[in-house]
């Protein structure tokens, strides 16, 4: 039963995704001030549910050294995925009128369905450790991944795709995180006492996602300081989360 709700959770989280797609396909122009903002809010929410979630639980199971082997093993392994990841995908079957827009809108997609990946791995190593810890988590990777879904429509509209299919995108994107969280919860309910290991992983991979992608790219318009704010929100508001739930 726990492992079911572990995959519930991760699914619904994923669907958000989905939701930032559709935010796209409803409004005619993307404000960038918005934009930024809303990838700050994604990268303070992640920053938030990363140290005062997962490696905190981390070192409550388990030992310090456990805990920072965990952390520089999920932000080395995301690496090694970033640096393997094709930056460059023609094999989509589509010809964009903005090449710029489209290679964007293909690295994104590519780079957050990677890290999609250990977000689902997330949820259902947390659920597995304590359900209240996966049901925080799993609400705070669905704040963060609407802007995602943003991130990901956005430029494939701009350069011409239709409706239908970048949405279809966008929600695909979303949906390998159940499929990682079953992956998860069923691997520590074999092998649970990993799981102090697993927690800080999955911690040093959204740690790294958040530095290596979301905060220069919520900088990278020339709205830094609307993205700064952004992100102090996101953290005050799984703060605030973390002690309701």
């Amino acid at each position: 039963m726990d492992i079911l709700n572990a995959v519930l959770l991760s699914l619904l989280a994923g669907l958000a995704t989905g939701l930032g797609g559709l935010l796209v396909a409803l409004f005619p122009k993307l404000d960038l001030r918005l934009y930024d903002s809303l990838i700050g809010f994604a990268a303070g929410v992640m920053t938030a549910v990363a140290t005062m979630g997962l490696v905190h639980e981390s070192l409550t199971q388990g030992s310090t050294a456990v805990a920072l082997l965990g952390v520089a093993a999920g932000a080395a392994v995301l690496h090694a995925f970033d640096r393997l990841l094709p930056h460059e995908h023609e094999a989509l079957g589509f010809t964009c009128v903005n090449p710029i827009a489209y290679r964007r809108g293909v690295m994104l997609f590519s780079a957050l369905t990677l890290h999609n990946l250990p977000e689902g791995l997330a949820v259902g190593t947390a659920y597995s450790a304590q359900p209240r810890l996966g049901l925080l988590l799993a609400l705070a990777l669905a704040l963060h991944n609407i802007p995602e879904g943003v991130a990901i429509a956005a430029p494939f509209r701009a350069c011409g795709m239709s409706r239908r299919r970048y949405l279809a995108w966008t929600f695909g994107s979303g949906l390998v995180e159940p499929v990682a969280a079953l992956v998860g919860a069923v691997f520590i309910a074999f092998f649970r006492e990993i799981l102090p290991f697993s927690l800080a992983f999955a911690g040093g991979a959204m740690l790294y996602v958040v530095s290596d992608e979301l905060i220069p790219e919520s900088h990278s318009h020339g709205f830094e300081h609307e993205a700064t704010f952004g992100f102090v929100l996101g953290f005050m508001l799984l703060m605030g989360l973390s002690q309701a739930i």
